[in-house]
């Protein structure tokens, strides 16, 4: 059918095929285990609808044994019509009647044959790569090689390079069209945007209008997940931007260092209160992230007791938010962690509380690390810790849109060093514009309209900054 577009995600056993169907349809499909051969029967699902135009996933059988198969496909004239003419007992023989099934599959059904590989290993390493590559080239379809179980390369320069040894092993058979890096754990919507460009350029021209219009529909609805996305981050620091609470000002006594002690608790009554909101918003931030991206599990179901003892903290706080913070706490952000997992203190706040006492040392603290008064009479967040805020809020992004269906529900994994690296650079060349917020919000009072605008359109541009470095067009 002209309206249809096929795509056969096919294998070699235990690959990851129903994972990663899993992950690019949004929902729970087939069964997953960590075995060979779990899917005997190839499977379709409706992965985009554009009018009457569908796009339609197949997930099959793996192959198995794929040299024992090639030598006796080799031995007829038309060895994929015998293949399939043949009748094979699956329980007999269970790796001749997968290989069968996807073979039968490609045959029937597919525009594009999408081939799914191992990447943990070395393309010299995958033995089983040219007897599938050979059997495949027979049936005569464009097939993509998607890099599944990548291990995070140290660097974009190292990615790019695990990218090009698959291509240059797999450019000796002309029916490879690409190699993308696609995993079903931490894919993006970016790379599955770049998968859609390049079935655009391979799939038969009768066809190309109908795709053209699943594509851009795919496209549009990933924009809009974005975009509903940087806007939940926007008014999540907007929220911070202008939290405060009310401290009363100083008496004459206070301002020269004498019976700081009232002060000094009102300080930190500010800041537990503060905390708590920031920690309560983070998780309620994580929690519409989830939504939007179409997975399931909620950050509030996996709760930790804090203790009593960290009154900064709230008694029950997700664990995922400390395991995000902690991965992301380089640099400045280290001082955020340690204000809502450790009682308020920045790292260099917290040096400097052995060498100032009383209550003298815990305002002073509090003033030039953590807390500043605004143009009111409320004390803020202070301009600095307000930038980290940005950081981990663009990282909590990171975490979710990267986060494959096919792991299961959602659940912190820790931001990876480029993540890290990427947002800090983006946010740092930011900083006067986020400086301009924090400004509307404490020192100008600006109605929140008009500084969650602001944050809106930063925001945005962040998020586009952060994912164009990750990955780049070259990539």
């Amino acid at each position: 059918m002209s309206d249809t577009v096929t795509l056969s995600l096919v294998s070699h056993t235990n690959a990851g095929k129903t994972t990663l169907t899993r992950t690019l349809l949004r929902r729970d499909v087939g069964e997953v285990r960590d075995a060979p051969h779990v899917t005997l029967f190839s499977e379709e699902h409706v992965l985009l609808r554009a009018g009457e135009a569908e796009l339609r996933l197949w997930d099959t059988p793996g192959f198995g044994d794929s040299a024992r198969l090639l030598k006796r496909l080799k031995r007829e004239s038309n060895p994929v019509v015998w293949f399939i003419s043949q009748t094979w007992d699956r329980m007999v023989d269970r790796p001749l009647w997968c290989s069968q099934q996807a073979l039968k599959n490609v045959r029937e059904a597919a525009d594009v044959v999408l081939y799914l590989v191992n990447a943990a290993e070395t393309p010299g390493a995958a033995g089983y790569l040219a007897a599938e590559m050979e059997i495949l080239s027979w049936v005569k379809k464009p097939l993509l090689v998607l890099l599944n179980q990548v291990v995070e390369a140290p660097s974009l320069a190292a990615e790019i390079q695990e990218v090009e040894a698959w291509r240059t092993e797999l450019k000796r058979w002309d029916f490879v069209c690409g190699v993308l890096t696609l995993d079903a754990f931490t894919q993006c919507w970016v790379q599955e945007d770049r998968l859609m460009g390049m079935i655009a350029g391979v799939v038969d021209q009768a066809k190309s209008p109908t795709f053209a219009k699943l594509k851009e529909t795919w496209h549009a609805e990933h924009v809009r997940v974005f975009e509903d996305s940087m806007a939940v981050l926007a008014e999540q620091l907007t929220a911070s931007a202008l939290d405060g609470e009310e401290v009363r000002t100083e008496t004459i006594l206070e301002k020269v260092g004498i019976a700081r002690g009232s002060l000094t608790r009102e300080f930190e009554s500010a800041r537990k209160k503060m905390t708590a909101q920031l920690a309560q918003r983070m998780e309620q931030t994580t929690n519409r992230l989830i939504e939007l991206h179409g997975l399931s599990g909620i950050a509030s179901r996996q709760m930790i007791q804090t203790s009593r003892d960290h009154f900064q903290v709230p008694q029950k706080v997700h664990e995922s938010i400390w395991s995000a913070l902690g991965g992301a706490a380089t640099g400045a952000a280290a001082g955020l962690l340690a204000d809502l997992k450790a009682g308020g203190l920045s790292f260099g706040g917290g040096a400097l509380l052995g060498t100032l006492g009383g209550g003298l040392g815990a305002y002073a603290l509090a003033k030039a690390t953590n807390l500043v008064r605004g143009g009111d009479t409320h004390v803020h967040w202070s301009r600095e810790h307000f930038l980290e805020q940005v950081q981990l809020a663009v990282l909590s992004y990171l975490a979710v849109t990267h986060f494959g269906r096919g792991r299961g529900s959602w659940e912190d994994t820790g931001a990876p060093v480029r993540w890290r690296e990427a947002t800090q650079a983006v946010v740092q060349d930011q900083r006067a514009a986020w400086d301009h917020i924090w400004k509307l919000a404490v020192e100008q009072g600006a109605m929140p309209e008009v500084v969650l605008r602001e944050a809106r359109r930063l925001a945005q541009e962040a998020g586009r900054r952060v994912l164009q470095r990750l990955y780049p067009a070259s990539a």
